[in-house]
């Protein structure tokens, strides 16, 4: 009786160690989590407030920008942003395929295209052409969304570069309702950052973002300091 009830004294003993080596892990793991919180909350201090956004979100297909055709029986006028691929691709392939009779005159600027024909009908094909192929290739990423400032008022015409093991730089511009459309060609990795200029000494970064196979598109909402 006496070896049963030490017996069950040391199962006791055991079970009070290893509760208590459970509640040590448990607060271990606590404390590393809110080191990790805080370094990375020091490491990006100094970056924009950067809110991502589902692709398929309201919020995020609003951004989209949609095709304007003007038909005159005079002089007809089309404009185009791109969404997913360069705006002079899809110029260029639509051109190859439909022909305007009715003489053509194009001007690009930063991702927008305008056209102008005596083709008024055409002219219609000749962007819904452009639109049906305005879709992401499996090569390619797109990084797209809206920059605003702490007023929540857009932000034109601010350069844009893509930084990481990807770059382009000095080719993008913030449309004049502040959104933003950046096909790239990527490498997968999860050290992405866009940087937005107002000079080459006034600059901000987002926060680091992933593209990959499995992430192609993404989406965000930035906010700029309001200047001074």
């Amino acid at each position: 009786m006496a070896v049963r009830f030490r017996t069950l004294l040391e199962s006791h003993e055991n079970m009070r160690g290893i509760r208590f080596s459970l509640k040590s892990l448990l607060g271990l793991m606590v404390v590393i989590s809110l080191a990790i919180v805080l370094t990375t909350q020091w490491r990006y201090r100094e970056r924009l407030v950067t809110r991502f956004l589902d692709p398929d979100s309201v919020e995020a297909r609003s951004l989209l920008a949609k095709p304007i055709v003007e038909a005159d029986e005079g002089l007809s006028t089309a404009q185009y942003r791109a969404n997913y691929r360069d705006v002079r691709w899809l110029f260029s392939m639509a051109e190859n395929d439909i022909a305007l009779s009715g003489g053509l005159q194009a001007e690009f600027d930063n991702d927008r295209v305008v056209i102008q024909t005596a083709d008024g009908e055409n002219l219609k094909r000749f962007i819904a052409h452009m639109e049906e192929a305005d879709r992401l290739p499996d090569d390619h990423a797109v990084i797209r969304g809206i920059a605003v400032d702490e007023n929540d008022h857009p932000v034109a015409n601010l350069p844009i570069d893509v930084l990481g093991p990807t770059q382009c730089l000095n080719a993008f511009l913030t449309r004049p309702d502040g959104s933003f459309s950046l096909p790239v060609e990527f490498l997968p990795s999860d050290g992405y950052t866009l940087r937005f200029r107002r000079s080459y000494a006034e600059s901000y970064r987002t926060m680091p973002f992933q593209l990959g196979k499995s992430k192609r598109e993404v989406v965000m909402r930035v906010v700029i300091p309001q200047k001074g």
